[in-house]
């Protein structure tokens, strides 16, 4: 059974088709495909980075590139089955858990770039979607569209929007930041550090460095950027979050 999930997504120009199985209607296969230059090079972008990640995983993401023609590219992923996403509405109190476990797999996945300033780039780290979990609490990353291996995205720089982004969502829940929520943040962005994977150009005020990394190298995201939740939080909170190391 197919079913169409989207058209031209955020901007990614690509078509978006969902294979159900007939009997059980769950997901068993995600169809991407482009007419479009911008399209086909996120295709792309998303076949090499999987590739990339397979490589460093015990957990493969099993899919197939296919080029019809010079102006069709497709691919083909398959669903890892007993991984799940998590729901958008948790608070981030109770997210302590699986934004641990997606720190532990960035450190495991990336430690070949220890002590490195640049790394290749992930692009959209959320939990809403790109981040499932498991019953074994084993991480799978997941979309890697905006994969970057040009090694000019600061190292740990995915991790910290992942951070942020769920510091801006806690922001849209309530009138203040509870203490907690501050205190894991700083104490994920250390734990980072101290594995050697915070990139020496986002110590120095990290939250605002982030952001200005981001804003800087908005071509990454073939003009999708502006979904990204962490470009949206105030300045006053990303002075916050930095001051807070100090």
């Amino acid at each position: 059974m197919k079913y169409i999930k989207g058209i031209n997504r955020h901007g990614s120009e690509t078509f978006l088709l969902l294979l159900k199985n007939s009997q059980s209607l769950e997901i068993e296969n995600i169809i991407k495909s482009s007419t479009t230059e911008r399209g086909i090079n996120s295709i792309i972008s998303e076949s090499e980075g999987i590739k990339w990640y397979n490589e460093r995983n015990k957990n493969k993401i099993i899919f197939k590139l296919e080029k019809k023609t010079n102006a069709y590219y497709k691919i083909k992923i398959d669903i890892n089955k007993g991984f799940y996403n998590i729901n958008s509405n948790v608070s981030y109190i109770n997210l302590k858990r699986y934004l641990d476990l997606t720190i532990n797999h960035y450190i495991q996945t990336w430690q070949e770039f220890k002590n490195k300033s640049y790394a290749p780039f992930h692009g959209d780290l959320s939990l809403v979607g790109n981040v499932m979990f498991n019953d074994e609490n084993e991480v799978l990353f997941v979309d890697w569209e905006q994969f970057d291996n040009s090694l000019k995205m600061p190292t740990g720089l995915d991790l910290m929007m992942t951070l942020i982004e769920n510091f801006w969502y806690e922001t849209k829940r309530h009138d203040k930041i509870h203490k907690d929520v501050l205190q894991h943040l700083v104490y994920s962005v250390k734990k980072l550090n101290e594995a050697q994977l915070l990139s020496p150009l986002l110590k120095d005020k990290p939250a605002q460095s982030s952001i200005h990394y981001i804003n800087s190298n908005i071509a990454i995201w073939n003009g999708q950027h502006q979904k990204l939740p962490a470009i949206k939080v105030p300045k006053r909170y990303i002075k916050l979050i930095d001051d807070a190391f100090f």
